[in-house]
C-alpha cells in the first residue's frame, strides 16, 4: 500500500489524432485547471491541487486506429489540510477523472471548430449544478465527521492507556473496557496512529 499517494486511473479512446488530443489536453489541464505542465516522452505530467490535497496527473497518449486513447494516472496525497485520506469519499477523484476526460473533449471540439466558449466546458457545466453544491457540502461534512471521530478515538485512547478505562463509539453504541484489556488495546490504536504517521512523514 502506498501511505503517501492514492492512485487513480481511467482512460478513453477519442476520435481524433494524437497531436490534437494531446495539445487539446494539455491546454485543458493548463488553462482550465491551472496546474502546472511538465512534458514526457508519451505525454505530460500536471501538477496541482485538488480538494485540498497537492495531486499529479500522468496523461500518456498512444494512437489506436483512427483515434487516440488517453489514459490518466492520478496520484493524490493521503495528507491535506483537511485530514489524511485513506479512501476516496464518495468517488470524488473517480469523478473528477471524468470530469477532466469530458474536458479534453469538450476542447478537442473547441480546438477542431476554432471556437472558445467556456460556458460549455464540463467544468463550469458541473459547477452550476445544485447537485454539485449538495454533493460536495454532504462530502465536506463526512470528512468533517470521519475527522472529528478518528480525534475522540485518539483522545479516547489516551485516557484509556492513562486510566485503564476505554471508551470506544461505534454504530451499535458505546463499547466500554477495562482493565489491562483497556490498556492494550488503548496501547494498539495509538501505535497503528504512529505507525500512519510514522510512513507519511517518511515517504516525504
Amino acid at each position: 500500500m502506498d501511505w503517501k499517494y492514492k492512485h487513480f486511473h481511467q482512460e478513453r479512446v477519442f476520435p481524433a489524432p494524437r497531436d490534437v488530443v494531446t495539445e487539446a489536453a494539455r491546454t485543458f489541464m493548463h488553462e482550465s485547471l491551472a496546474w502546472q505542465i511538465t512534458e514526457t516522452p508519451d505525454g505530460f505530467t500536471a501538477e496541482g491541487v485538488s480538494f485540498s490535497h497537492k495531486a499529479i496527473a500522468h496523461l500518456q497518449f498512444q494512437s489506436v486506429g483512427d483515434g487516440t486513447r488517453v489514459a490518466i494516472e492520478l496520484l493524490v496525497e493521503r495528507t491535506g489540510w483537511r485530514g489524511y485520506m485513506l479512501f476516496d469519499v464518495g468517488g470524488y477523484y473517480n469523478i473528477q477523472i471524468r470530469k477532466w476526460l469530458d474536458g479534453i473533449q469538450w476542447s478537442i471540439h473547441q480546438r477542431l471548430t476554432g471556437t472558445r466558449d467556456e460556458s460549455t466546458n464540463p467544468l463550469v457545466l458541473a459547477e452550476n449544478k445544485p447537485a454539485a453544491y449538495i454533493f460536495h457540502g454532504c462530502l465536506m461534512f463526512i470528512v468533517a465527521m470521519f475527522g472529528l471521530y478518528l480525534l475522540v478515538t485518539f483522545i479516547c485512547a489516551v485516557v484509556g492507556l492513562i486510566t485503564g478505562t476505554l471508551y470506544l463509539w461505534g454504530r451499535g453504541g458505546t463499547l466500554v473496557i477495562h482493565g489491562t484489556l483497556a490498556r492494550i488495546v488503548s496501547g494498539l490504536i495509538l501505535l497503528c496512529g504512529a505507525f500512519v504517521a510514522w510512513r507519511v512523514k517518511r515517504k516525504r
